[in-house]
């Protein structure tokens, strides 16, 4: 039971987070019976697979009859005389034709249905016999050889157990939660999405705006060459450089403007990043308590268990001593029972005596004497139903100590 428990509780660790506007951690849901009843199918089907798959195997020992199990040993043999009838049906099958064939053909159909329930049987049979089919899994060592498919089967009917109980135990505070979770976080993935993209929208507007600035920076430099030789021819004063400067001047604002709105989203995904870093903590240490808090319970489980174990040893030890003087006081009662007929008996014969004159010295013999008698029987009737009384208070407590 604890390897049970210790599996389904590694396979269900969850994360938990709470709602921002709710403080309560969700809890597991109880199993009901119909649950548990779905469990219990499933487990039955793997052990049924498993038992299937280490069938031929089983059959090919040496000898069946080490089977701890009377019942297990003699189906496993019917049934490995069953396979050897077919393995020689097939073989006559394929040598015979016509109405011999036919033949063959009817007593293979009963053969195979007659292996049909008998494979049936085996299976209730493990399943009724769990110890024993554990130690021919011992026995059988590392000689024992599951094919792929058997293997992928079990698997698969393991995983899907595990979904199953995950399923089971999740209950519809903690699908809100999840759900809560998802739509947090698909919103949080869109709002980077679309950062994302209009980092990518800037920067592409920024490269084809520093490509139109070097092609006006360009035709300024070529402007530039023909106003300066347009001056020198002309012997005039030249202004170029002065518009040079202020369109240098307003390109470079143009520039640093482009470089704001691209800093703003950089800024922006940073917050978020560190957003999403204090949130993933916070998490982080809920998990670790819920842990915590999950080893506390398994450990006071298991230190309750071991005590009403204990408990449950004394009380089967005292019911077993009670028992003991129970059964002596009833071989003594027995006893005291044919003493007691005989002294009756000999009062009659000595009352008869009496009767027919005999000295009353013996007369009052054997009447004290019988009176003994009769109060030892008393006593002894007394502490039978005395014990039959104990013995029943006892059984009771212990069927209320089962039932709890």
């Amino acid at each position: 039971m604890s390897a049970k428990r210790s599996t389904v509780l590694g396979k269900t660790k969850t994360q938990l987070e709470e709602a921002p506007e709710n403080n309560e951690v969700p809890q597991r849901k109880p199993l009901s019976l119909e649950a548990k009843r779905i469990l219990n199918m499933l487990e039955n089907c793997i052990s049924g697979v498993e038992f299937v798959a280490m069938l031929p195997a089983l059959l090919q020992l040496n000898t069946l009859s080490s089977v701890g199990d009377k019942d297990l040993s003699m189906a496993l043999q019917e049934h490995q005389l069953l396979e050897k009838r077919l393995e020689t049906f097939e073989c006559l099958m394929q040598g015979s034709d016509g109405e011999q064939g036919r033949e063959v053909g009817k007593a293979m159909a009963r053969l195979e249905k007659d292996i049909k329930n008998s494979l049936r049987d085996l299976l209730r049979l493990a399943r009724a016999h769990p110890d024993a089919i554990s130690g021919l899994k011992a026995e059988l060592g590392k000689t024992l050889a599951v094919g792929e498919s058997e293997y992928k089967l079990i698997t698969g009917l393991e995983k899907f157990q595990s979904c199953v109980v995950e399923t089971l135990l999740t209950s519809v505070e903690e699908e809100l939660h999840d759900q809560l979770d998802l739509q947090k976080s698909s919103y949080q993935n869109h709002r980077l999405e679309i950062l994302a993209l209009k980092q990518e929208k800037q920067a592409i507007s920024l490269e084809q705006q520093d490509a139109e600035i070097f092609e006006k920076n360009e035709e300024i430099k070529r402007c530039q060459g023909y106003l300066e030789d347009n001056n020198r021819r002309k012997a005039g004063i030249s202004l170029l450089p002065v518009q040079q400067s202020q369109v240098h001047t307003a390109s470079k604002m143009k520039k640093a403007g482009k470089t704001i709105d691209i800093d703003q989203p950089n800024i922006l995904l940073s917050k978020l990043i560190f957003e999403n870093r204090q949130a993933e903590r916070v998490i982080q240490e809920k998990i670790e308590k819920v842990e915590t808090e999950i080893e506390n319970l398994l450990y006071t489980f298991d230190t309750e268990m071991e005590e009403k174990q204990a408990k449950l040893d004394l009380n089967r030890m005292d019911y077993e001593k009670e028992d003991e003087e129970l059964k002596t006081l009833e071989k003594l009662f027995s006893v005291l029972e044919v003493e007691c007929n005989q002294i009756k008996e000999k009062r009659r014969l000595a009352e008869e005596k009496r009767k027919e004159g005999e000295g009353a010295g013996a007369k009052d013999q054997s009447c004290s004497y019988g009176t003994s008698l009769v109060e030892r029987l008393q006593y002894s009737q007394g502490l039978k139903k005395q014990g039959q009384k104990q013995e029943g208070q006892k059984r009771k407590r212990q069927k209320d100590q089962i039932s709890r």
